[in-house]
C-alpha cells in the first residue's frame, strides 16, 4: 500500500474494525469491572442501602445492572415472564451489542480524525462513560445518576469504560496493522 492510500479514511475498514475491536474491549470491560470493584469499595466502601442501588453492585447482584433491568421491563410491559437466567444471557446480548456498535463508531470515527486514538483510547473511554453511565442511562430511570451513586460504583465503572476504550484502541491498532500487512 502506498503513503497516499494509507492517509485516505476507509469507512467500511474503520466500522469493521472498530466493531470487533469493540467487542473485544467489551471483554476486558467485564473482565476488569469485578477487580475494580473490590479496589474501589475498599478504599470508598458502600452503605448496604447503596449496594442495593441498580448499576452498584455488579458481584453480588448481576442481574440488577441497568441492562438486566431495562430488559426486565421489556419483557413485564409485553406481558412476558423472563427468569433470571434468561435476564443475565440478555443482558450480555446487549453488553456485547453495545460494545460492538461504539466500538464501530470509534473506529469510524478514527478513520476520518485520527486524534480520537490520542491516549491509546482511555479518552474515548471516558467519552463513553460521559455518554452512557454518565447521561443516557439515568436519562432512562434505570440508574441514578453518577453523583447519586455510591462513589465506589462511579469508579469502578468509569475506571471499566477506560479498560473498554484502551482495549477498543489496542484492538483496532492490531487489526488494522495486519489488515495492512495483508494488502487489505
Amino acid at each position: 500500500m502506498n503513503a497516499h492510500n494509507a492517509k485516505r479514511p476507509q469507512p467500511l475498514r474503520g466500522i469493521l474494525v472498530g466493531a470487533v475491536a469493540g467487542l473485544a474491549g467489551a471483554y476486558l470491560k467485564s473482565a476488569a469491572e469485578p477487580p475494580l470493584q473490590t479496589l474501589t469499595e475498599h478504599y470508598f466502601p458502600p452503605t448496604n442501602a447503596e449496594k442495593l442501588m441498580i448499576g452498584a453492585d455488579p458481584t453480588g447482584r448481576i442481574d440488577h445492572m441497568p441492562p438486566a433491568e431495562m430488559i426486565e421491563a421489556a419483557a413485564e410491559a409485553t406481558g412476558h415472564e423472563i427468569s433470571k437466567g434468561q435476564k443475565l444471557a440478555a443482558q450480555q446480548v446487549v453488553h456485547y451489542t453495545l460494545g460492538a456498535g461504539l466500538g464501530a463508531a470509534y473506529g469510524l470515527l478514527a478513520e476520518y480524525q485520527p486524534a480520537v486514538t490520542r491516549g491509546a483510547g482511555v479518552p474515548a473511554g471516558a467519552v463513553m462513560y460521559a455518554l452512557t453511565h454518565g447521561s443516557a442511562v439515568p436519562a432512562t430511570g434505570f440508574q441514578n445518576p453518577p453523583w447519586k451513586l455510591p462513589l465506589s460504583a462511579v469508579l469502578w465503572e468509569a475506571g471499566s469504560h477506560l479498560v473498554f476504550g484502551l482495549g477498543v484502541e489496542l484492538g483496532r491498532r492490531a487489526l488494522v496493522r495486519l489488515l495492512e500487512k495483508s494488502g487489505d
